[in-house]
């Protein structure tokens, strides 16, 4: 079939047939899969129509292949080859006790690596039988010198030329003794005659071998021997004879020497045996495959072909035997890349070559990965070719696919990327549109926004590239007119192409808009349409299809984003209507409770008994909503602040605070330290007396300690002598709004400073085991370093 030459650099060189099953792996610059052929898919049980085309190379070898090869360390230089674009040549490999393969690397220079997978079982396998046959051999001659029977072989006149130790032994002579001796001399010489007899009729011609003559040979010493001899002739390529080789077999192990020669019969028959059948499955291989394979003789005349490469020749192979390649496929490049392979022997390999069938032009434009392996005899000499093709147009097809695919995500990442990293809604719009124009290839583009209740006008919100006078003239558009409401009212893209066959109005909307091909795209948030991307070419007059499809899903995602930022803003709003309506509530039920508690104090004076118990449960409930309001402003305070920690002095704030509680027992020896804080460390220590004098009763008795703790921070404890808090209830007294403990706020407040301030906070036993005794609330807290303020924290 037609093809063109490729690089040199993507030659490999094949010397056997083996190469027909190469499993071929093809990794670019960055060592993503190129090609894989199927013989490679099938090595790592992978299926066919896995399209691998773009995946981690790398990883596919030593996820799928290395495991299959037994010996780790050719595993790896398999894979340093791979990772280190290294040339790599016939590496072997067991991947089953009986399945050998070999790894080869090419390296062409163009940044990619080539991996080669041949199944060499076969050879192996020849290899094996070849070590077995010199073993044999071995083995045959172990036999000769160590067999039990005698051996002996003769010139044709019957002199001995040599012999094993058993015939040595036999005739209890040392084998130098024998060489060079007559035969009939170490014979009973009433025997003698018919081992004349038998020299003599090898002399005559007789065919051999002959068996079962049994005479007596006489050893140095003792009584003559019985044996049965069995001769064989040896003849040169004159048939002339050279040699005649006697078995001399004592008849009592005739039983013996029998089983053994059937043994060896049997090896024979059984090597035989597999021989056949790998001839079998060559042949059955070779038909079944999918691959195209021909063998040709050096004239390039079709010698054999398996059904795939006929049927896809369009031929049947009849048609095909004895005839020329050339003579039904005329090319004459193809044919001087023959001529070449044949003249250097060199193997010629190419992929994803075009070619027309003249004969099936209903099958279009096809893709074919072949090669072209020289087969030669021992002395190097060219006398065969084998031609292999594969049928790669669905792969081609599909990496296309895959090619335009990628292209199309990559956009819509781009712009997906530029919307999420923009913080207002006209920062979003310049990047979505600044990311359409660098990705797609447009020269102008604007977007435009619905503006006004009635959305009858869309305006330019930003654009690109747009001259003066499309900006004097397209600056509005109405939305309801044609055509631009079917953009802005239907939700429909529409593309304006100045190809031949466009009409008027179309010639007109690019005239105004300066271009020769022009998108409407449609931004719709929360199924209205709000805007529209409006991009241009002044050099293409079509839109291709797949821009097409990008550009809506780009439309998609602006929508998106504009909808995100729309949502952002009610959020905003929301969140400021809420904090109005908290300080509102804040600060009128603090006026209303600051003159509750002065009308309070008037009653005070003039009410006793049962009333004036009254009075002081409605001041308690007072204080209580005073306390619930100012908890909640320390709240508010320390979630909207940020947090900048500066060197504050611990015992200034501690001794504030304790003159905030005069009628309380507080003892407090004072402290040197400068802790990491900010201005309200005051609400921990305030909220822990005061749950302490809270919960504690008018004769409480408080004790502030503070004392190293770890490295860089102090720790701070006020202990109390009220009534202690159990031990199952400990971990809720510092929840939000809890109300197992009674506790309130206040120590909420207390846990959300202190880790706010990088320490923690914990409550223990005043007295260990007696909770009884009361509680001892402890904090820590970082010392301040020098006096140096880090980093604001927000």
């Amino acid at each position: 079939m037609p093809s063109t030459p490729v690089s040199n650099e993507l030659l490999i060189p094949r010397a056997t047939i083996d190469e027909l099953e190469d499993g071929v792996l093809l990794l670019d610059a960055d060592r993503r899969v190129v090609r894989v052929n199927r013989v490679f898919q099938s090595l790592l049980s992978l299926p066919d129509t896995r399209d691998l085309t773009g995946a981690d190379g790398m990883a596919l070898v030593r996820t799928h292949l290395a495991p299959l090869i037994d010996d780790v360390e050719t595993a790896g230089r398999l894979l340093e080859a791979l990772r280190d674009r290294e040339p790599l040549s016939g590496l072997e490999c067991r991947i089953a006790p009986d399945r050998w393969m070999a790894c080869s690397v090419r390296v062409p220079g163009d940044g990619t690596a080539l991996l080669l997978v041949s199944d060499i079982s076969a050879r192996k396998k020849s290899e094996q039988r070849c070590r077995r046959l010199e073993a044999e051999q071995r083995h045959y001659r172990e036999l000769f010198d160590l067999a039990p029977d005698g051996y002996f072989v003769c010139d044709p006149e019957g002199t001995i030329l040599d012999v094993n130790r058993a015939g040595a032994l036999l005739l209890a002579k040392d084998r130098r003794n024998l060489i060079g001796t007559p035969g009939t001399d170490h014979i009973a010489p009433e025997d003698r005659n018919a081992y004349r007899d038998l020299v003599a009729q090898f002399g005559d011609g007789a065919p051999g071998p002959l068996r079962g003559i049994e005479v007596r040979v006489q050893p140095a010493t003792g009584e003559p021997i019985p044996v049965s001899l069995s001769a064989a002739a040896v003849y040169d390529d004159r048939d002339s004879l050279t040699e005649i080789l006697l078995l001399a077999r004592d008849i009592t192990h005739r039983t013996q020497v029998d089983a053994e020669r059937e043994r060896l019969l049997a090896e024979n028959q059984l090597l035989a045996a597999n021989l056949a059948k790998e001839s079998d499955v060559l042949r059955t291989i070779m038909e079944h495959t999918d691959v195209h394979l021909a063998y040709l003789d050096p004239g390039f005349r079709f010698v054999r072909v398996n059904t795939a490469y006929a049927g896809g020749s369009g031929y049947a192979k009849e048609e095909l035997l004895g005839r020329g390649h050339f003579d039904l496929f005329p090319n004459p490049e193809n044919q001087a890349i023959f001529e070449q392979v044949r003249e250097t022997g060199e193997a010629f390999r190419i992929y994803a070559k075009p070619f027309v069938y003249e004969n099936q032009p209903e099958r279009g434009t096809t893709c074919w990965d072949w090669s072209l392996v020289p087969v030669k005899d021992t002395q190097g000499a060219v006398h065969g070719l084998v031609f292999s093709l594969a049928d790669v147009t669905e792969r081609i097809r599909a990496e296309e696919e895959v090619r335009i695919r990628n292209r199309r995500l990559a956009v819509l990442n781009a712009v997906i990327t530029a919307s999420a990293s923009a913080f207002t809604l006209d920062e979003l719009l310049d990047n979505a549109l600044d990311a359409s124009l660098k990705n797609l290839g447009f020269d102008v583009g604007s977007i435009y926004m619905l503006e006004g209740a009635d959305r009858m006008h869309a305006v330019i919100r930003c654009h690109r590239k747009v001259s003066e006078f499309t900006l004097m003239q397209n600056r509005t558009l109405n939305t309801h007119h044609r055509p631009y409401n079917r953009v802005f009212v239907a939700g429909q893209p529409w593309f304006v192409e100045g190809t031949a066959h466009a009409d008027v109005r179309d010639l007109d909307v690019l005239a105004d808009f300066g271009v020769t091909s022009l998108a409407f795209i449609p931004l719709v948030a929360e199924s209205s349409v709000v805007g529209a991307l409006v991009v241009g070419s002044t050099s293409t007059p079509e839109i291709p299809r797949e821009t097409r499809q990008v550009l809506e899903a780009i439309g998609r995602e602006v929508g998106s984003g504009v909808l995100r930022g729309i949502l952002y803003s009610r959020l905003e709003e929301a969140h400021r209507e809420a904090n109005l309506y908290l300080d509102i509530l804040t600060h009128d039920i603090r006026n209303a409770d600051n003159v509750a508690n002065i009308y309070a104090e008037l009653l005070d004076e003039r009410l006793s008994g049962k009333e004036r118990e009254y009075l002081l449960k409605l001041r308690a409930g007072i204080r209580k909503s005073i306390e619930i309001t100012a908890n909640v402003a320390t709240i508010r305070k320390i979630r909207e602040s940020r947090t900048v920690l500066l060197p504050v002095d611990l015992d200034g704030v501690i001794r504030e605070e304790i003159a905030r509680y005069p009628e309380t027992r507080i003892a407090y020896e004072g402290s040197c330290v400068t802790v990491l804080v900010d201005g309200l460390l005051s609400e921990v220590v305030t909220n822990l007396i005061g749950n302490a004098v809270k919960h504690g009763g008018p004769d409480v008795e408080i004790e502030i300690l503070v004392e190293d703790a770890e490295e860089g921070t102090v720790q701070v404890t006020v202990a109390d002598t009220g009534p202690g808090i159990p031990k199952e209830i400990r971990e809720a007294v510092f929840a939000r709004f809890g109300q197992e403990s009674s506790q309130g706020l206040g120590l909420s407040i207390v846990r959300m400073l202190v880790e706010r301030y990088g320490g923690r906070v914990w409550v223990e036993d005043r007295v260990p085991g007696h909770p009884e005794e009361g509680a001892a609330f402890r904090f820590t807290l970082r010392q301040a370093d020098g006096g140096e303020s880090p980093a604001p924290d927000t």
